[in-house]
Parts: structure tokens; C-alpha cells; sequence
């Protein structure tokens, strides 16, 4: 949801609950639904404690701190934290974020379920990611307030989720929601029966208490631990309808239905029909995803039409202008607030940045615009900079907020702009800079949660770099040293504030996406540093997060590989592997990506209707096996395992590569069919079949070509 709208509401009305439901929260991935300075980033990476530590409940405030937020519960006397919960033996960056709250937190895992099985007691889950603005909010407000704490620990049994490490819990549960009639986001709250771990009840953000005629956490609290009490069948009854509810949604499959060529035009058509003509972007309203999978479809299956190609590179062009871009620091931020790409929420994520490099590597190489160039090579550096650790390994996401207020480690005001560079001796460009980066027009951003901090701006171009640099009437080459002062200038005073908190554990998936744009941006710039950055981070991967049969695991932080892969950690790795084997020609990547689909194939292949589950077969801790089908801000395993298949037919001319992705095709074809913009990627790897292996779908979907 809008992170500058201070709550959303939605009611409804539950027969079985007859409660007033309240939510606010980090917006779902879709809008569909969902040589420059060095930063210092604070990065979150204590070790985990002994269980010691855990018994004696109390523990440095200086580990708290590392995770970015004001220690609140102290022991004044002691100055050591009043409560340690069994989070601190967590690895998670967010988990370890809740481990000194009162609430009694447990990790998903047969624990927490034997507990809530023996002890009688509903389940009370909250799934967020440690930069999330709003589960710090809620955090500060209830999970730390000793009275709702205690009302937890007597009434539920308590589970803190890290979405980012078990995508498969989050994707089920954020399914009840929506089949509730609930609009999805972070932190997802939900209730859960202990048996088989069905929901019952959920939202997104509570407020503490109640608040302008809306709900409250402590009043949920009270009636949901009522209606166990005294209503407990209707809420088991609910509990099964969402379960079945879910179960259709997230795990049917159909017959293969005939597409082909149609189906391809109709996906871009219907994006174009959403082209906003003013700011760009195939969404016209707010707030605005980048989408990366919907700007590969594009530019896939449209370049030649002038038409699609002008509404590419205008939205390229205005991301890149907008705030949601760090003019000074380089890479995207998570998504913008408003139509014109101007405030953005201010989280960076991997994922995002990786999908765009390959993005901007693609225009780059259809272009050859500069400026193009300039952004990939910022947004490459930035990830060198500040998301690469030890031996190679990529970090997660970086927070929206320092000091407890979003962005403000990224806005500024025209004094502060000044200061800086009088600092660096640079006075005489302080109108230069002010016009460049749009001060000069008045303020942009306003943190509605702290009115009295004022008026601020975020930075962003309104013209691209050569535009505006014949509007003042100077070269291209002399606008940018001049804006490379500046930047330097600026980046210098940035670093001297409060950071925002780096998520440093390592995700197999999302570093395969990073490693995808390391490589084709090193190949398109012919920069060998961001090639070797990619190769350096295959080989961690390699060496440190495989399993013993051969397959992968899915995190990794603190020394501690864990969490056996889902699709999509096989199917992103792979695709860094082949896009580092096209910038080497070093054949090792194609034999590494062969042996990982095919341990992919043994782990997750569907026998009956083709395509990949999502998990592992016989997982306890879930009652539905998935297999998703839909391209948001990070594409399906199955639509980018047919790339990774056809890719790797044309490699090794293995036809079991091709039957494959014929099968996983026809496994997606409903979908193609009826929701052309929500598998942006299946609908190019169709295309890319169809135009190589014409008549090669099987059955129903080789029909119309």
C-alpha cells in the first residue's frame, strides 16, 4: 500500500468473527494486484547466541543497535535488554530483529506447531522482511509494548517469519488473505488453527490500539482469543473453506490450451493499453512498480513496432530521471509512491537491482544511449559498493529508513545541499546543483508520520543529462564533471549520517539475478570488473551453499548455509550461470547449469500436468503444494526455467531440454491465455519457442502458431 498514506482501511464484516478489520503495510510486489564516493552502510551481522545467552534472557544493547532501531527496552540499571527470545539463535537479519521483544517469538518450524498442538493454542504468525518500513512501526508499537506482549505469551503461540528466506509460507498465506477479500502487504499478520496450520484470520498493519473507529492489535487480540475460547468450530470451519480456497488457487493445473504467436501480441497490446503517456510506465495511476519482466516482454516481442520501442525507452528514460533512481548513490529504489517515479519507497532490494541491470544492459546494447551506460554502470557500482561481501557473496536489500524515519539517509533541503558542498569547496555550484536535481522548483517529500521534521526533496533529473546540459549551454562533457563534483560532494555528506540497516544474508535466487546483471552489463560495457564480480559470486554459491546430494540451499549468513531451495533459487541461479557463460564463452557455467536443472527437474517436476512445484515434495509445515505461474516484480521458476531450457538446448542440442520446456509451456498456457500481463516472462519464452521450434508445443498448445 501507499507508504505516504499514513493508514489504509478496509472493512469487512465476518460472520464468524464479526470483527472490523484494519490494514496498512509495505505494498505487495505487483502493481497488478502487487569513481564515486564510498557509502558506509551499517551492516546487521552479529553472530547468533549460544543458548546460554538465551536462558540468562539478556544481552548487549550493542547487537540491538546493529539492527538499526532504538533500543526501547533496556534494563536501566544493568543496561543489558530485559528480554531474549529464541530469535537471537536465528541467522535471519529480521528475525534477529525480534529476538530482545517481549513477545515470546518462535521460528516457523515443528517447535512452535508442537507447542501450539500441546498448549491448545491458535497460531499467531507475522511475516515481514527486515526492510520493511512498516514492520519496524509495528514493531515499535505492540511487539515491544510489554501489555500486548504479555497478552500473547498467555493466549497464542507466537511466529515470526522472514518472507525472504521462506517465500513458499509467505506466498501461501498472503493466497488466504486475498481469498478473505483482503488486500495483501508486510507485515502480513494471520491466525492460524495448530492442527494443519490453517488460516482463519489475517491482515496486514495493526495499529497498537484503536484508533478513529478502527481496530485495533490489543482489541484483534482479545476477540480473536474469545473466539477460540467460545467460538472455536466456526473458526475451524473458516479455517478449512480459505484452506480449499487457497488450494484451488495456488495449486490447480490444466490441460494445454492452443497459443502461439496471438497470445504474444495480445500480452503487448495489453500493456500498451496502460502506457502512461506523460510519465511512462504501463500504469497510469500510483504507485508504480518497475516491473522488470514486463520491460524484457516488451522489448522481446515489440522492439521492431516503433510504437512499443518509444514507450520502452520513455519509461527507461523516466525511471531513471525520477526520484525512485539514487541520482547520487546509484541503483533503484523499491517502487514509487506517485505516477511520475518521483518519491519512492526508499528499500533497495537485490532483486530489483539485478532485473534492471539486465534491462539497462539490453537498451544499452539496442541503443548504444549514453546514458544508458551511465545508469548501469552506476547501478553495477552501487551494488559492488554496498551489496557484496566476503569471498564474493551478494547481500539482500538495504532498509527505507534511518534513525526511524524513512528515507532520511536519501532527502534533502537546499541548506544542506549548500553546506555539502561548501564543505568540499564547491560553492559555486550550489545553483548548478539545486537546478540539476530539481530543488530549485520547491519541495517534493513530506514524511506524514513526522510533520515537524519538515519539508524535504528527493533528487531527480528533469531532462536527461545531454538535455539539460544544453539548456545551461555547456558540453556533455563538461555537465558531467561538473555533476561528478557535485555527486562526490553529496555522496561524502550522505555517508556522515545514519545509514540505513544492509540485510546481509545471501539468497541463491536473487543473487542469480544479480549475477545475470553483473554479467551482461560487464559484457555489454566490456568492464571485466562487473564479469569477475559475477564470477565471484557463482563461486561462493558453489562452494559454500550446496547440499550434499547436490542441490542448493536456499540462505546463507553468519557461517550457515540453510533452507533447501525452492524452483526459483534453481531457476534464477541458472540463469546467471548461462548469462556469465555468454559473457566468458567458458563452458563450465553450461555444464554447472545442466546439473542444477537437473536437480531441479528430480526435486520439483510435475509428472502429471508438466512444469515445477515451487517446494520440495512432503513438506509438513505446509497444506498445499504450489506452483506459481505469475511474473510480478520477481518472474515464476516456471516461466524462467523455459528460458533456462531452451538456452540450454541450444548448448548442448539435448532434446530432453526441449521436451521440457514444451511441457512447463503447455503447463502455463491457461494462464498465457487469460492473464497475458501476469506471466510477462512465460509469454516471452513463448514467443522465443514458437519462433525457434514452430510446431513443437505438445498437445492443445501447439494448436494455433
Amino acid at each position: 500500500m501507499n507508504r505516504t498514506t499514513a493508514v489504509l482501511t478496509r472493512t469487512a464484516v465476518f460472520a464468524a468473527l464479526g470483527v472490523l478489520i484494519f490494514l496498512s503495510g509495505c505494498d505487495r510486489d505487483s502493481e497488478h494486484g502487487d569513481g564515486r564516493a564510498v557509502a558506509t552502510p551499517v551492516v546487521v551481522s552479529p553472530p547468533p547466541a549460544t543458548q546460554e545467552q538465551v536462558d540468562q534472557a539478556a544481552t548487549s544493547p550493542g547487537s540491538r543497535q546493529s539492527t538499526g532501531h532504538v533500543p526501547h527496552l533496556v534494563d536501566a540499571t544493568s543496561g543489558q535488554y530485559k528480554h531474549t527470545n529464541r530469535l537471537i539463535n536465528e541467522t535471519s537479519p529480521y528475525l534477529l530483529q525480534h529476538a530482545h521483544n517481549p513477545v515470546n517469538w518462535y521460528a516457523w518450524g515443528p517447535a512452535a506447531f508442537e507447542a501450539a498442538r500441546q498448549q491448545d493454542k491458535p497460531i499467531f504468525m507475522s511475516v515481514g522482511y527486515s526492510t520493511c518500513y512498516w514492520c519496524h512501526v509495528m514493531e515499535r508499537e505492540s511487539f515491544e509494548d510489554e501489555e500486548i506482549a504479555a497478552y500473547m505469551n498467555q493466549h497464542f503461540i507466537s511466529i515470526k517469519v522472514d518472507r525472504e528466506e521462506r517465500p513458499d509460507v509467505d506466498d501461501i498465506y498472503m493466497a488466504g488473505l486475498n481469498s478473505m477479500g483482503l488486500r495483501g502487504g508486510w507485515p502480513m499478520t494471520a491466525f492460524l488453527e495448530p492442527n494443519a496450520l490453517k488460516p482463519f484470520f489475517g491482515g496486514t498493519y495493526f495499529p497498537k490500539q484503536d484508533r478513529g473507529g478502527r481496530q485495533g492489535f490489543g482489541t484483534l487480540l482479545r476477540q480473536i482469543a474469545g473466539q477460540w475460547a467460545n467460538q472455536r468450530s466456526q473458526l475451524i470451519q473458516r479455517a478449512d473453506q480459505v484452506a480449499a480456497r487457497v488450494r484451488r488457487t495456488l495449486a490447480s493445473s490444466s490441460l494445454p490450451q492452443a497459443v502461439g504467436r496471438q497470445e504474444v501480441a495480445n500480452a503487448v497490446a495489453s500493456f500498451m493499453s496502460g502506457y502512461d503517456q506523460v510519465n511512462g510506465g504501463f500504469r497510469r495511476g500510483a504507485p508504480k512498480f518497475p516491473l522488470p519482466t514486463n520491460l524484457q516482454l516488451l522489448m522481446g516481442a515489440g522492439w521492431d513496432n516503433p510504437a512499443v520501442r518509444q514507450a520502452v525507452l520513455h519509461t527507461l528514460d523516466r525511471m531513471a530521471m525520477g526520484g525512485i533512481y539514487d541520482q547520487i548513490g546509484g541503483g533503484f529504489h523499491r517502487y514509487s509512491t506517485d505516477r511520475r517515479w518521483l518519491v519512492p519507497h526508499f528499500e533497495k532490494m537485490l532483486y530489483d537491482n539485478g532485473q534492471l541491470a539486465s534491462v539497462y544492459a539490453d537498451a544499452y546494447e539496442r541503443t548504444r544511449d549514453p546514458y544508458y551506460a551511465q545508469v548501469l554502470r552506476e547501478t553495477l557500482d552501487y551494488i559492488l559498493r554496498e551489496m557484496m561481501g566476503p569471498q564474493g557473496r551478494l547481500y539482500s536489500a538495504q532498509d527505507a529508513e534511518a534513525a526511524e524515519r524513512e528515507g532520511a539517509s536519501y532527502v534533502w533541503t537546499n541548506d544542506q545541499v549548500r553546506s555539502a558542498l561548501r564543505e568540499a569547496a564547491l560553492d559555486g555550484e550550489a545553483d548548478f546543483a539545486l537546478q540539476v536535481y530539481g530543488l530549485s522548483s520547491g519541495t517534493n517529500f513530506q514524511d506524514p508520520h513526522h510533520l515537524r521534521d519538515g519539508r524535504k526533496n528527493v533528487l531527480y533529473l528533469s531532462s536527461k543529462p545531454a538535455a539539460q546540459a544544453q539548456a545551461l549551454g555547456i558540453s556533455n562533457p563538461e555537465f558531467k564533471v561538473r555533476l561528478e563534483k557535485v555527486d562526490e560532494a553529496l555522496m561524502a555528506a550522505r555517508n556522515g549520517r545514519e545509514q540505513p540497516i544492509t540485510d546481509d544474508k545471501t539468497l541463491v535466487g536473487w543473487n542469480g539475478l544479480m549475477i545475470a546483471g553483473l554479467a551482461e552489463g560487464g559484457r555489454v560495457l566490456n568492464e571485466q570488473r562487473y564479469v569477475d564480480a559475477a564470477r565471484n559470486a557463482v563461486g561462493f554459491i558453489l562452494a559454500k551453499m550446496r547440499t550434499e546430494d547436490g542441490g542448493l540451499f536456499r540462505t546463507y549468513r553468519s557461517g550457515t548455509a540453510k533452507i533447501d531451495a525452492f524452483v526459483e533459487d534453481y531457476a534464477f541461479f541458472i540463469r546467471g550461470l548461462l548469462a556469465l557463460h555468454w559473457a566468458t564463452g567458458d563452458d563450465q557455467f553450461v555444464q554447472h547449469a545442466g546439473e542444477l536443472a537437473q536437480a531441479a527437474r528430480q526435486r520439483f517436476w510435475d509428472d502429471q500436468y508438466g512444469g515445477f512445484f515451487d517446494t520440495l515434495d512432503g513438506q509438513a509445515d505446509l497444506f498445499v503444494r504450489t506452483k506459481s505461474t505469475r511474473d510480478g516484480v520477481i518472474p515464476s521458476g516456471n516461466s524462467v526455467m523455459v528460458h533456462n531450457l531452451l538456452d540450454l538446448h541450444r548448448f548442448t542440442g539435448d532434446p530432453r531440454y526441449l521436451s521440457d520446456a514444451a511441457a512447463t509451456l503447455g503447463f502455463l498456457s491457461s494462464k498465457i491465455k487469460t492473464r497475458p500481463t501476469s506471466t510477462s516472462m512465460a509469454v516471452l519464452a513463448l514467443k522465443r519457442f514458437v519462433d525457434t521450434y514452430p510446431g513443437s508445443l505438445p498437445g492443445r498448445a501447439a494448436g494455433r502458431q
